[in-house]
């Protein structure tokens, strides 16, 4: 009987383990209940009435059967305009409970809230969020400190924070001593890093998750910033989503911010959502679907992944600088059209031939993905004065685990024609369907959404344009037609770009005319 128990334990066990890696850690539910400790201290400060408060927290944690022992841990603070709520609140529990069942540490904070009027010459909140920066600093540094009791890898905190919570998030990661507004009464309130516990420990982030919060100034995000996620409602009336008005001094919202991130070569992400207002209208069906997407942005950025596939916009450097000298060297009429991408514009050696076009500047650097495209596109395009832009991208979804999603392959796309729009109001920007592979067939459904997201945009704007591709390339059994590749069942061979050319260049002649 002992024997049959010891069987149906490992019967068990097997069938728990085949289920949890059929669903990711960090990326899907894997646990059904965690583990709650409430009300933590975590440190002390002197708050605005003079009163030395007790700071606490609240720890979400995967069950104690959980195998892990270094989590990554996401710290969420509160939003209430620097006045009101609690580290309880709905959205608050919504994402760390969410993100606890995927396999995180997760963590809720109180801290100082309260703004001074006393001055009317001053705005109060930017000392708020001073002191509530110093907080949030202190429970990082509470985390390093005690990560053994809490299973946390002190290599991968990152923050979260839902408006007045999610400007103290952007002030941790991105403030310096040199940026302090001279509102803030330092002789008062201290250092940046404050005095409300943990000292001797950093308070580093490794990446922001910002819903609907803003900045005083976007500048304070630069080159080597910590990546950043943003979330908003596009008719939010309490603080912007871009830069339309201001909450108070805080005037940059999430796409400003994105957009900053992209100009600097800061990993990011950007979840708009179309209509809805601040706290994306309290609708629960609505947070769930940011959690969603923070989610799987946030995968992207761990260490088990980025240790796989490290990537940065820097890395083509010297592709970007051999452009720039064959500019000096080039010379094009008002009749050339300008082909960019990655390496399937890159290997396209007869191209010229292949669409029957003379003048072609050919711009493309292998590997490359949308947010390079993104970070280099002034140095790519503006040197020229291109007739027509083509852009083939292929490289955001390719079955691997830093796979952006269709939407945010989208709202990439639509940044770089913004930044082509700022130099070239009417120039006619096409986008070149991205090819089916075989090496990337499991994720052709998922190619095929971001194709159709772009098309749609292409459809309803003017100048923009979409040339399609694919069914000629596939068989009759709906699959790549694997005479049209190269070994590596990604590129095409010589055969395969005279049929994408023959394909192309009748809609190439008439858009460049």
């Amino acid at each position: 009987m002992k024997q049959l128990r010891v069987y149906i334990f490992i019967i068990v066990s097997t069938l728990m383990v085949v289920d949890a890696s059929a669903q990711k850690r960090y990326q899907s539910e894997i646990f059904s209940n965690i583990e709650t400790l409430s009300d933590i201290p975590y440190g002390q400060a002197t708050n605005l009435k003079g009163i030395n408060q007790t700071l606490l927290l609240d720890v979400f944690t995967p069950p104690k059967t959980d195998t892990a022992k270094r989590r990554p841990l996401v710290l969420f603070i509160h939003g209430g305009g620097f006045v009101s709520n609690t580290k309880v609140t709905g959205f608050g529990n919504l994402l760390c409970w969410g993100l606890a069942k995927r396999g995180y540490v997760t963590a809720s904070i109180d801290y100082r809230l309260g703004i001074d009027k006393s001055d009317p010459s001053k705005d109060g909140h930017i000392e708020a969020m001073y002191r509530a920066q110093q907080d949030g600093k202190a429970a990082i540094r509470f985390f390093r400190r005690y990560a053994d009791l809490y299973g946390i890898d002190t290599s991968q905190i990152f923050i979260a924070g839902s408006s007045a919570g999610s400007m103290t998030c952007l002030g941790i990661a991105y403030m310096q001593e040199k940026d302090i507004p001279s509102s803030v009464n330092k002789n008062q309130w201290g250092t940046l890093e404050g005095n409300s516990g943990n000292p001797g420990y950093s308070s580093k982030v490794s990446g922001v998750i910002n819903c609907w919060g803003s900045m005083i100034d976007y500048k304070w995000i630069d080159k080597g910033g910590v990546p950043l996620f943003n979330i908003a409602g596009t008719a939010d009336k309490t603080v912007p989503y871009d830069s339309s008005y201001g909450y108070s001094s805080f005037k940059y919202g999430s796409y400003v911010l994105y957009q900053r991130a992209l100009e600097v070569g800061v990993p990011t992400g950007w979840r708009p959502f179309i209509g809805a207002g601040h706290t994306l209208d309290n609708n629960k069906t609505k947070q769930d679907s940011a959690i969603q997407s923070m989610s799987a942005w946030l995968y992207t950025q761990l260490n088990i992944v980025k240790g796989k596939n490290e990537e940065g916009v820097f890395r083509y450097e010297k592709d970007i600088n051999t452009f720039d000298s064959l500019n000096k060297v080039e010379n094009y009429s008002d009749n050339a059209i300008m082909f960019l991408g990655s390496s399937y514009i890159r290997f396209w050696k007869n191209i010229r031939t292949d669409i029957g076009y003379k003048e072609v500047i050919h711009r493309g650097f292998g590997g490359s993905n949308l947010r390079d495209v993104a970070y280099y596109v002034k140095r790519i395009v503006y040197p020229h004065h291109p007739k027509a832009l083509f852009m083939y991208v292929g490289n955001d979804i390719v079955a691997g685990e830093k796979d952006k999603t269709p939407d945010q392959v989208f709202e990439l796309f639509k940044y770089i024609v913004k930044v082509v729009r700022e130099k070239y109001p009417t120039m006619p920007v096409t986008w070149l369907q991205i090819s089916p592979s075989e090496k990337r067939w499991a994720v052709w459904d998922k190619v095929t959404e971001a194709n159709n997201l772009i098309k749609a945009y292409c459809e309803s704007n003017p100048n923009l344009y979409y040339i399609p591709s694919s069914d000629k390339f596939l068989g009759e059994d709906g699959k790549p037609i694997t005479k049209y590749y190269r070994d590596d069942h990604l590129h095409y061979n010589e055969e395969g770009y005279k049929v994408w050319g023959n394909n192309i260049k009748e809609k190439v002649k008439e858009i460049s005319k």
